[in-house]
């Protein structure tokens, strides 16, 4: 598969059910000032027009997400207009030749979710999954793929452990226990699924960056870099393999049911390297010393590097499920250098493929540019540029590289 990615606040708009559009209203809160308000215009027409001009470019899948806040804007009450709306834009996805992937929770909580404690709130994952089985049932034959969570590592760190995203707690305790939470959320989740629609494979997206030390010879070094990928993604994946809650996401051992192998594939978002060194006033004790770097004032996605992502998805591939690369792109207003990117990552992942990795897709973040979370509109990730004023689409040059790509199964040796 060759696709895109989008997630439903960033592109929908009008989402003002959720958590996000309440923080979004706090003067601070978006480094730039500005609001998602009608974000790209999909919720009113311009999904399927979008839709449609990524499969003019060549894409044959598109990894979308659905609103939890819309379709249950109270507790046990479903919006049937939301849900038709969503049958509409998955529909249109089929015509188009798109295979397509839903993600069922992309970051944002309706508000009385968010009010009742977040992921905090043990009894959320219950009332998740009778979400994910409403919605399976209504949407369940316009899906080809569904995705449980996006990113419960980011989720939890970013939210939970810090405080530029909401509830914004900043505290490491606080997200060790949301990203518990969150994953025994995914195993209800999973088990509904299975439940309501069988023949659709389940799965899980983690965003897994290469953190490597700074220094490979120093032994502090070494250490926070074991340590923050182990608090990042290795804790995670044991936990899958496993079926079992262990340090530091749980300080005594727990099983949780149905997690065990909870997944029939895994999708890795992956934007980067970071190179960890060992800072003891660090409340991580290290900081990012990477160089090159892709950073904003609030966000670093770490160095671009492609050999992380071959590293990530051979790492998946020892769970010996089929893997896709959910996510991959690099924030760059100009397009100077996202052409040269998309080439050298897809080859990565030939490279995986090479190597014995079941990669059965690759999809670029993003589509179109979107309302880039606490950066807003500042950050551009999309291969078709939007005006947010006026809504008017212009394909960058990486939309036409891409397009190459996708056409000829990869990069052409002459690509460069």
């Amino acid at each position: 598969m060759w696709g895109s990615a989008t997630s439903s606040h960033q592109v929908e708009g009008g989402n003002t059910n959720n958590d996000w559009w309440e923080w979004e209203s706090e003067a601070g809160r978006i480094r730039d000032g500005s609001r998602s308000a009608d974000a790209a215009g999909w919720w009113h027409g311009k999904a399927e027009d979008d839709l449609s001009l990524a499969a003019g470019l060549g894409q044959n899948a598109h990894r979308f997400s659905i609103e939890w806040s819309r379709i249950e804007p109270e507790p046990g009450r479903y919006d049937v207009g939301a849900l038709a709306r969503y049958a509409e834009i998955l529909a249109h996805a089929r015509r188009c030749g798109l295979v397509r992937m839903v993600t069922l929770y992309h970051f944002t909580l309706p508000l009385w979710a968010a009010r009742a404690g977040g992921w905090l709130n043990r009894a959320l994952p219950q009332r998740f999954a009778s979400f994910v089985a409403h919605a399976a049932e209504h949407l369940g034959e316009h899906v080809d793929l569904w995705a449980t969570i996006n990113e419960p590592n980011v989720l939890a760190i970013m939210a939970y452990g810090g405080s530029r995203w909401p509830p914004g707690h900043g505290r490491l305790g606080a997200a060790l226990r949301a990203q518990a939470t969150l994953l025994e959320a995914h195993a209800l989740a999973v088990t509904a699924l299975r439940r309501t629609t069988p023949a659709i494979p389940a799965g899980l997206v983690l965003n897994m960056p290469l953190i490597e030390p700074a220094r490979p010879a120093h032994p502090l070094d070494r250490a926070v870099a074991w340590l923050q990928d182990w608090i990042f993604s290795g804790s995670i994946l044991g936990a899958l393999e496993s079926g079992r809650l262990a340090l530091p996401l749980a300080r005594r051992g727990r099983g949780v049911d149905g997690l065990v192998r909870s997944f029939d594939w895994l999708g890795l978002n992956y934007y980067g390297r970071l190179a960890a060194k060992f800072d003891p006033l660090s409340p991580q004790l290290a900081e990012h010393v990477q160089q090159p770097t892709v950073r904003s004032p609030w966000i670093d996605w770490g160095e671009p590097c492609p050999r992380g992502l071959t590293e990530q998805l051979l790492r998946l591939s020892r769970h010996r499920v089929p893997l896709y690369v959910t996510e991959n792109g690099v924030y760059d207003n100009d397009d100077a250098t996202r052409p040269q990117f998309l080439v050298d990552h897809v080859r990565a992942v030939l490279d995986a493929r090479e190597r014995g990795a079941d990669v059965r897709g690759y999809f670029h973040w993003s589509l179109v540019d979107n309302f880039e979370w606490t950066e807003g509109w500042s950050t551009r990730f999309g291969l078709i540029e939007v005006d947010p004023a006026s809504g008017r689409r212009t394909p960058r040059r990486s939309a036409a590289v891409y397009a190459d790509i996708c056409r000829n199964g990869g990069p052409p040796d002459r690509m460069d």
